[in-house]
């Protein structure tokens, strides 16, 4: 079999044509212990307070404490499963869940992940939990 010169060279161009370049940005930290729920993380410098991180598990957390060397985050989960020495992933997201009418008479936990059975919750529309509470008319 062979190939000529003019085709793996229009192949190749094809291919750099269709190339698109993702930069996946994100502060990461280490676990450097674990208890009671939560982990203390090294690494995270540039956290906000109320960031939601993901630990490699899946398990996420929340970024509450915020110290000069390290930050202590809430666990949102097993936290059986985060050892020391994990790899812990900001978000850039602060904790939100769906808002909307498609929440109404759903059952979610407290990230907004459905309990009910019904299906994911089809909405756009988040809102922040740390946010003032609407008026009341």
């Amino acid at each position: 079999m062979r190939f000529k010169a003019d085709e793996i060279a229009s192949v190749i161009r094809s291919e750099i044509e269709q190339y698109q370049a993702q930069i996946d940005i994100r502060e990461t930290g280490r676990v450097l212990e674990v208890g009671d729920g939560i982990a203390r993380v090294y690494g995270l410098s540039g956290v906000m307070a109320g960031e939601m991180v993901e630990f490699p598990s899946g398990v996420r957390g929340l970024a509450f404490n915020l110290e000069e060397t390290s930050v202590g985050v809430i666990i949102l989960g097993d936290y059986l499963e985060i050892e020391e020495g994990d790899e812990v992933r900001s978000t850039g997201r602060l904790l939100s869940v769906p808002v909307g009418e498609a929440v109404l008479g759903r059952v979610i936990d407290p990230l907004g992940n459905p309990l009910d059975g019904a299906g994911p919750i089809a909405t756009t529309e988040v809102r922040p939990v740390e946010s003032p509470a609407p008026g009341v008319a």
